[in-house]
């Protein structure tokens, strides 16, 4: 198939996935009835089931944003994504970077009416460096003083350098200066945990409390009375539905029934810009979309197999054809808009496809493939248009470049996450993503040999040693050279292969206030307000 080829296959996808709805408009847009005596309600789509209500183990995005309404660690994010002070109402930091204190605010408290104290946050980092416990997180800390050897085994828990100098005190000691540790510690897993209740959700920290959670249909949170700042949230409850289906979630916004689309479907962004201008919402966004390779099991063993498979990717295409919302080819890991990184050149991943082409039959027939012997895959992915998309795309351009038969399979977003962790059945699977803070860091440690979080299986010592020496630089430019050569090594190694750049896309109602645009996504319910009366027209 030519590159035509390719085309053709995109340009079919985006007529079945549009024509029928130009051709069954529906009716006109209505916004949410809401009546004077029902509780003021924030409908949210989140798309998938979150994986877990502890802040442990949340890693997908619709559990983060689930996470961030429950429970407040010591620094929180305000409407911008910004940093603010949470359960912490100041800090110091020392001369030297290495050690910081934090003044817990008096008024902090759990949802049952316990003072939030020090000791809560103790618990919680010596939860996230017990290697018992697994936490997909821990790596997230490893500038913490005893963390990477506590996750290694050489250490307890209780040696990590976290302690409570009082209730109101807690004293986090690191291993060297981390200049954004208050972005850090606005991760939901830096939230305050206790071992006297069950971390599930039902005793929170946040402005909301679980109110009802039914499994494929919604998470329900209520306003927590106890909240710090309580009087200062709007809204009396959040409703996030589980909604993977694009274009059912787009079908139920415009009946009124939802507030907030998690998404919108890509082939509906043209038709969105022309009707919707005024709630349609494109803004820049600190993540990546990437395609993941077990290289735990052949032919993904082989580094001239995966290589080869990038190689043949028209990232170009995908991000003007199958997206078309304004995101950006990617052919590294980390977005070049990271303020003050050298992002590594890769050259042959930006050159003409044609040389590309070439270079990966070339690599391929080392490793022993070719017309005679053909190399067969599985592309695995969630379910949605968006991947749907992506996946034919992707295997279309295999085949035509390089012969290469393509099996799709489609599956629930948290089947696909526990086969990635497993690693026993994926080969090719899609992956994201999102920045936890604006640092390289944020993107890279995903691929450290140690992380639960790397689904690849790909480990390499000269890589970690790279992260490490980053840990510890002394400054700027020798953190970001050793950040950007382990950049280097993971893209020549290729254990992922990044496609392009997110931008954020989603539908706002009038109605709602306190949705502000931010590189993370994020918008915390705690600032939302209805600037005017949601009623149906």
């Amino acid at each position: 198939m030519r590159r035509g080829g390719v085309l053709g296959v995109v340009l079919a996808l985006a007529v079945v996935a549009g024509g029928a709805w130009f051709a069954l408009q529906p009716a006109p847009d209505t916004e949410r009835s809401v009546s004077t005596d029902a509780p003021v309600e924030f409908v949210r789509g989140n798309s998938a089931d979150p994986e877990s209500l502890d802040p442990l183990y949340a890693r997908s995005e619709p559990a983060l944003n689930i996470m961030r309404d429950l429970h407040e660690g010591l620094v929180s994010l305000d409407a911008a994504g910004t940093p603010v002070p949470g359960a912490a109402q100041r800090w110091t930091e020392s001369a030297d970077g290495l050690a910081w204190r934090f003044e817990i605010d008096p008024a902090a408290r759990w949802s049952d009416g316990r003072p939030v104290v020090a000791a809560d946050f103790v618990t919680t980092f010596r939860a996230l460096g017990d290697p018992a416990l697994a936490s997909p997180h821990g790596a997230l800390f490893l500038s913490v003083e005893g963390m990477a050897d506590a996750l290694a085994g050489r250490a307890a828990p209780s040696d990590i350098g976290v302690s409570a100098v009082a209730d109101d005190r807690l004293e986090i000691r690191l291993a060297a200066p981390v200049p954004w540790l208050p972005a850090l510690l606005a991760h939901p897993a830096a939230a305050p945990r206790r071992s006297d209740v069950p971390n599930d959700g039902q005793v929170s920290s946040g402005p909301f409390l679980l109110g009802d959670r039914v499994p494929g249909s919604h998470v329900l949170l209520l306003r927590n009375p106890a909240y710090r700042d309580a009087a200062g949230v709007a809204i009396e409850q959040v409703r996030y539905l589980s909604l993977d289906d694009q274009a059912s979630e787009l079908s139920r916004y415009r009946a009124g029934e939802i507030d907030m689309t998690y998404t919108v479907p890509v082939s509906r962004v043209p038709w969105l810009r022309e009707h919707l201008p005024d709630e349609f919402r494109v803004s820049p966004y600190l993540a990546v979309y990437f395609y993941g390779l077990n290289t735990r099991r052949p032919p993904l063993d082989d580094p001239r197999v995966r290589r080869a498979l990038s190689l043949a990717i028209d990232r170009d295409l995908i991000a003007s054809r199958i997206t078309g919302a304004g995101e950006q080819p990617a052919c590294t890991l980390v977005p070049p808009v990271m303020p003050g990184y050298p992002s590594p050149a890769d050259p042959t991943c930006e050159a003409r496809r044609r040389d590309r082409i070439q270079r990966a039959l070339a690599l391929l027939a080392e490793a022993g493939f070719g017309p005679d012997r053909p190399l067969e895959l599985e592309i695995r992915y969630n379910t949605g248009e968006l991947h749907d998309r992506v996946a034919v795309a992707v295997g279309a351009m295999w085949q035509e470049g390089l012969g290469v038969k393509t099996r799709l399979v489609g599956e629930e977003f948290r089947v696909l996450l526990d086969n990635v962790r497993l690693g026993e059945v994926t080969q090719v699977y899609r992956g994201s993503w999102i920045a936890d803070f604006a640092a390289p860091e944020s993107f890279l440690h995903i691929l450290a040999g140690d992380n639960p979080v790397n689904g690849t299986g790909w480990a390499d010592e000269r890589y970690d040693a790279l992260l490490a020496a980053a840990r510890m630089a002394d400054d700027e430019l020798a953190r970001m050279t050793a950040l950007a050569a382990a950049e280097a090594r993971a893209l020549e190694a290729t254990p992922l292969m990044p496609l392009f750049f997110y931008v954020s896309k989603k539908l706002v109602k009038p109605h709602v206030c306190g949705i502000v645009d931010n590189p993370l996504n994020v918008h915390p319910s705690r600032y939302v307000s209805f600037c005017r009366e949601a009623t149906s027209t």
